[in-house]
């Protein structure tokens, strides 16, 4: 393999990209799974979990704004590791959201009282505050769509999302708090595991949120058991040695803002330049996409019972077969037909 190769092969091994494993184990090591978009997280399971039920795909999991800034499913008895990371702890902030500290600690035992009730949809619990004399604007601030008091609630622990695609909100069963840097020093060693080789950009990168300053010492304190692979020049890490003669598949579907994707700054292991805004539009969603012998080549959307795939250059004739297949493993008969244009 080339160095290129290496460090693709080595991703998709660590990401369960390769072979799958249960969905506890998936979402753990990979940190948790983006959740913008429930469809998103739901076929990064279908791809990667050896335990998945259509039924039921986010059973013991639960939806927070992880230490990353952004909305992902982790599972639920981790819920402390990565709301310790996030460093959000304390008591609510002054003026956090335009809602003062005394609105916030006044409300927020009423919302997990009326949590506790049952009453945990997001209409529900604005009716409800509206009846107990929130006023107009407070309303709006406390329900913020980008987060408001519930995403400071979130963060403290005190309560969590549903994970459907229904706004609802539930009371976390325990959330057991460590130290903001020894939860810090597990993501960096499960980062260095199954996104390894990276180089220490890459894990910057993945862990944007934090503060280079609070980082780059826990950074330097792993460094010592980190192999390191310099490839072209640059200095790669992992946890331990890189696989070297692995074989990546003709073929495979990566889910939209996947970990395969958002895990590193440079993406030269798996897509041409020319191509990253083809991947990644200007306001930031990551479509899913696909790998073709080692190199991403186009986007693909699920759309009722077709999967309509997007090349990125041209027809991919002599690749539609293993798409075909690909899909097929994926979807089995929830997809009856595979269409494919050019972007």
């Amino acid at each position: 393999m080339t160095g290129k190769e290496m460090l693709l092969y080595n991703s998709l091994k660590g990401l369960y990209l390769l072979d799958k494993a249960d969905t506890h184990r998936v979402v753990s090591d990979l940190m948790g799974l983006q959740a913008q978009f429930a469809n998103y997280p739901k076929a990064s399971l279908k791809i990667r979990a050896s335990d998945y039920r259509e039924a039921d795909p986010f059973a013991g999991l639960v939806k927070i704004w992880s230490h990353r800034g952004t909305m992902h499913l982790v599972p639920e008895d981790e819920l402390g590791l990565h709301l310790s990371a996030y460093d959000n702890a304390g008591p609510f902030v002054h003026g956090y959201w335009g809602i003062s500290q005394t609105d916030a600690e006044y409300w927020a035992p009423f919302l997990e009282e009326e949590i506790g009730k049952g009453n945990n949809s997001r209409d529900g619990l604005k009716a409800a505050c509206a009846d107990k004399g929130m006023g107009e604007e407070l309303l709006h601030q406390v329900f913020y769509g980008w987060g408001g008091l519930i995403r400071e609630m979130v963060c403290r622990g005190r309560i969590v999302c549903g994970t459907g695609t229904q706004k609802a909100y539930f009371l976390p069963k325990s959330v057991q708090w460590m130290d903001r840097d020894q939860a810090r020093r597990v993501f960096l060693r499960r980062y260095f595991l199954h996104y390894g080789p990276a180089t220490l950009s890459d894990c910057r990168y993945f862990f944007g949120n934090w503060k280079k300053a609070d980082m780059d010492p826990l950074l330097q304190e792993l460094l010592p058991e980190l192999c390191c692979t310099v490839i072209d020049g640059k200095k790669y890490y992992s946890l331990c040695d890189p696989i070297k003669d692995g074989a990546i598949p003709a073929c495979v579907l990566v889910p939209g803002f996947d970990q395969l994707v958002l895990g590193y700054k440079d993406r030269e292991r798996m897509i041409d330049g020319r191509f990253l805004r083809q991947l990644t539009n200007i306001s930031g969603i990551v479509s899913p996409s696909i790998l073709i012998r080692g190199r991403i080549r186009a986007r693909w959307k699920l759309d009722g019972q077709k999967v309509i795939v997007i090349s990125f250059d041209k027809r991919l004739k002599k690749d539609e077969a293993a798409i075909r297949r690909k899909v097929k493993e994926v979807f089995a008969k929830q997809v009856q037909q595979v269409l494919f244009t050019e972007a």
